[in-house]
């Protein structure tokens, strides 16, 4: 399945832990859209999410209908892991 790459800028302090634990299992949980990786800086509200995804209407459609703002979704072409670059 496609993986799209998402960034988020929040107020700082405007999610917890909690709240992107909330996040991760909803996308588990999600029939459309499936959570792979996510990294967050809740003290700066940065925060960068990759999911699996049929298309990119399904990730926009996904974080609406969970309240949680974007600045940009991308479909990831390339994938690097620890020096080993690989079509995604």
């Amino acid at each position: 399945m496609p993986k799209f790459m998402s960034t988020h800028e929040v107020p700082p302090g405007q999610f917890t832990p909690d709240h992107i634990k909330q996040f991760a299992q909803a996308a588990q949980q999600d029939p459309i859209v499936k959570g792979y990786r996510s990294f967050c800086n809740l003290s700066d509200g940065h925060l960068f999410c990759v999911l699996e995804a049929p298309d990119k209407a399904s990730v926009e459609a996904w974080f609406k209908k969970m309240g949680m703002p974007y600045k940009s979704i991308s479909q990831v072409e390339l994938e690097g892991d620890r020096g080993k670059v690989q079509a995604a």
